[in-house]
């Protein structure tokens, strides 16, 4: 890792910082937030939209073009992180299992 790659820093966890931001927005929303609105329409809004993420990750795999693999990567990381917030599952005990998987 490199000084400017934004995982340099151990202490820094983007998907941490996200998720805090996603449960702000659950227990605080804000009025025009996307996160807010997600939120708003429940599982079936939530859901939709990891399915339609998901896909949109296997045809970027498919083409083999990194930059749209990591941007619809980043799309699927960001609404899961909305089911686990609307679920109150901590992210914290998604980074448990992965460890207890090493």
């Amino acid at each position: 890792m490199t000084a400017t790659d934004p995982l340099a820093d151990p202490h820094t966890d983007p998907l941490l910082e996200l998720f805090a931001v996603i449960t702000d927005r659950r227990d605080r929303p804000k009025e025009g937030s996307y996160t807010c609105q997600l939120f708003a329409g429940g599982d079936n809004k939530i859901l939709k939209k990891i399915g339609e993420e998901s896909a949109e990750v296997v045809m970027a795999c498919k083409d083999n073009d990194p930059d749209a693999i990591a941007a619809e990567v980043a799309d699927l990381f960001y609404h899961t992180l909305v089911a686990l917030a609307h679920h109150h599952v901590d992210l914290n005990l998604v980074y448990e299992k992965l460890a207890a998987r090493r």
